[in-house]
Formats: structure tokens, sequence, C-alpha cells
């Protein structure tokens, strides 16, 4: 899917998650998709979805984004084969996940599937922590050549004044420190 967008899409959006790896990965192949075409790597713009969880409680921060880190997550693994580069560790995850996936629990941060979500790897696959933290990986992803990105909050399953407060910190001390990318 990506070297077809890389070759006829004037911008790709990737949903690999927040690893700076993985995003990394994913400019790669779509610059040399493009290269090998005779098409120019660098006329082409890049973005991503990221599941954003903002709390002062990081352990808050990361029950906010299971249930929508799931629905993201699960496309890397969804047809058997992870896509993109993993630890074995992170491979072991998704590869649960896709074991434990209920359809009619779909995005609920309460879900069996939430629950295979190490901490580990809501750390590297989506953006929690602090104000301070969700900007400066915000501005790694924008580093690597990211010029938008699309944010899934918390969706259903999570307790709502959890949710309030990490919507309220996004729009106070977060999105106008990452203007430039949002």
């Amino acid at each position: 899917v990506i070297a077809l967008a890389a070759l006829h899409a004037d911008r790709v959006m990737f949903a690999l998650g927040a690893d700076p790896e993985r995003i990394a990965w994913g400019i790669g192949l779509a610059k040399e998709t493009r290269r090998k075409a005779g098409l120019d790597p660098e006329g082409i713009a890049f973005g991503a979805y990221v599941n954003c969880g903002c709390h002062r409680d990081t352990g808050k921060a990361r029950d906010l984004v299971r249930g929508a880190l799931t629905t993201f997550a699960r496309f890397s693994v969804m047809h058997g084969k992870i896509a993109g580069p993993v630890s074995s560790g992170d491979e072991a995850v998704l590869n649960s996940l896709r074991e434990n996936y209920d359809m009619r629990a779909h995005t609920r941060g309460d879900s069996r599937q939430a629950g295979v979500l190490t901490p580990d790897f809501i750390e590297r696959f989506a953006v929690v922590g602090t104000p301070d933290r969700v900007v400066a990986k915000l501005r790694g992803l924008a580093g690597l050549g990211l010029d938008k990105v699309a944010i899934t909050g918390s969706l259903r399953g999570v307790p709502e004044s959890d949710a309030a407060e990490s919507k309220r910190l996004l729009e106070t001390d977060v999105l106008g420190a990452v203007r430039v990318i949002a």
C-alpha cells in the first residue's frame, strides 16, 4: 500500500504507530519506490495517524489510548504478517492483538484486545505522557519528515474525566507548540 501511494499520491499518510523507526521505514520505502520508478523521491509529502493521550499521569495517558491504539496497531498485523520493522517483543504483542481482537469491542479501552497492549508497546506505538513529553515526541516525528499528523485521542471505555483532561491539555499545552505539523 505504501508503494502504491508513493507512486500515485501527493502525500502518504502512515498508520504505522508513532515509533520513529517504523515511520522512518515507511518514508524510506516510499522514497525508494519513487526513485526506482524514475520519480523525484522528494516530490511527495508524508503524514501519520497517531494515537495521543496527554495527561499528567503517564499511566492514565497510556490507558486513554488503548482502545484506539488496538485499531491502528491491528492494521500492522491483520493479514497475519507484520508490516514494517518491530522488535520481537512488539511482534508478540501484535500477534496477541490479532488473536484476541473482538470486533464487538472495537475501539474500547476496556476490551480484551486492549489488555494485551503492554506499557512499553504503548510508549512506542502511541504518543503518550505529559504535555512536554507529547510535544517532544510530535516534534521528533516532524523531524523525520512528517508535515501532517492526524491525532486520535481516547475513544470508548475510558473514564470521561481523564479523556476530558487529555483533550484540554492537548488544546491548551500541545497543539500550539506543534502547530507547524498539525
